[in-house]
């Protein structure tokens, strides 16, 4: 059954809508700087552009063929269904790129260039391709397979308005994007003073472990674990709890993939019984606790808040439960983030193919220890920065989510872009 279109769109094939490109050998002028796009080269967050490659002619790979023009449009026609789609800028005009992609010019007379990169990203394309797709472990499309496709085409005009409403929530997405990397920036920079020179004014000394000033301590983690206020626990093993027994719903559980840097993404966790967990009761997590990665990017770790209260700490997760006096949790999770906690768990982590950690290197790991008054105020600023970037994050996901429920509806007809736009000016 086809799909009922606006009155004034139409289906054509794509190779009625493009006009030819051609080849160049950047090996024949051998001494001649070139950019080429490889494969690798495209973001599959962004669609864009990230990492392409200054090269000579003489250093060009055999790949480096296929000549790219301003307003075209690249797709990568091995492993298609990975989205590698980027528009051509005037950074990139003239330059080169592998054969690895499809190279699309549209004709403007009838296809505004914007429109067809959005086209491009549609479910609908990404599932014709798939369909089309040959080879089990390169699996690739040929150009004709995509030039073969059948588009969506409103007139002209609407194209337009479709891809600047959806070039708008784009460039929403990217500029929270730009606020967080400003804001972790600014994070790492209050993190680099603080725990260098305080809050209090006070004079500096060095220690084994850097510059700091002269009122704090240095205490070993399993110093702050004795005479029962606190400990260090593996979480559990495999073989105590498979992925068999997750549920759609009971009790979330906290693995390293569900790990950020002092954060938990919680829309991905996976959930056991009520009977299940208090099968592994010791492994609750309560207010304070910090689990932290015992494999690969020790950078992965978080806080437990409230709210995440009475979740449990999954396998491959090391939980830490302090109940110090003279240690606020929070600035205990802030300090596992610092360069210096980092940097030791590089240097002491265990295992030749993939880095892990253990109770024994942690019992040993150097805590900075400041009056726990002063931990407080360092933990309420950094906290501060924390909550504005979880929640410039939020926004990013929401616009993202946003952008693919828009491309689906305004590519299909489904929403109209004129309504878009008067809703964006006012």
């Amino acid at each position: 059954m086809k799909e009922e279109l606006p009155s004034d769109w139409k289906r054509e094939r794509l190779e009625k809508l493009c006009l030819k490109t051609s080849q160049k050998d950047p090996r024949k002028d051998p001494e001649t700087p070139f950019i080429y796009v490889d494969v690798s080269s495209i973001s599959t967050q962004s669609f864009s552009i990230v990492e392409a490659k200054s090269l000579i002619g003489k250093n060009a790979p055999s790949r480096a063929r296929k000549l790219i023009r301003k307003d075209d449009i690249i797709f990568a026609t091995v492993r298609p269904t990975l989205k590698r789609v980027a528009i051509i800028s005037d950074e990139f005009d003239n330059q080169i790129c592998s054969t690895g992609y499809c190279v699309l010019r549209p004709n403007k007379m009838h296809l505004f260039p914007p429109f067809l990169y959005f086209q491009l990203l549609t479910e609908k394309t990404t599932n014709r391709v798939a369909a089309l797709q040959k080879g089990a472990t390169y699996p690739a499309i040929s150009d004709s397979d995509l030039f073969s496709q059948l588009i969506l085409l409103p007139p002209l005009p609407e194209q337009r308005a479709i891809a600047r409403a959806l070039r708008a929530v784009q460039a929403a997405r990217e500029t929270r994007l730009r606020e967080i990397a400003l804001e972790r920036e600014r994070k790492a920079a209050l993190m680099e003073h603080l725990f260098t020179h305080g809050t209090r004014g006070e004079p500096t000394k060095m220690t084994e472990i850097g510059e700091m000033p002269e009122s704090w301590e240095i205490a070993k983690l399993l110093d702050l674990c004795r005479d029962g206020q606190g400990f260090i626990q593996t979480g559990p093993f495999g073989s105590q709890l498979h992925s068999s027994d997750y549920k759609e719903c009971g009790v979330p559980v906290v693995n390293p993939t569900h790990l950020g840097f002092n954060t938990i993404n919680e829309g991905s966790l996976p959930f056991i019984s009520t009977e299940d967990a208090d099968r592994l009761s010791k492994h609750y997590l309560i207010r304070g606790d910090i689990l932290i990665s015992r494999r690969g990017d020790f950078s992965r770790y978080s806080y437990i808040t409230d709210h995440q209260s009475g979740w449990l700490c999954g396998t491959g997760c090391i939980l830490i439960r302090i109940n110090h006096p003279n240690v606020d949790n929070y600035f205990l999770s802030v300090l596992m983030g610092h360069k210096l906690i980092q940097d030791h768990f590089d240097q002491n982590s265990v295992g030749s193919i993939m880095p892990n950690l253990n109770t024994k290197i942690l019992v040993d790991l150097p805590v900075i220890l400041p009056h726990v008054e002063e931990q407080k105020i360092i933990s309420g600023v950094l906290l501060a920065c924390d909550i504005k970037i979880a929640a410039l994050d939020h926004e990013a996901h929401l616009l993202d989510e946003l952008f693919r429920v828009m491309l689906e509806e305004l590519m299909s007809g489904g929403l109209s872009s004129r309504r878009i736009m008067e809703s964006i000016r006012d």
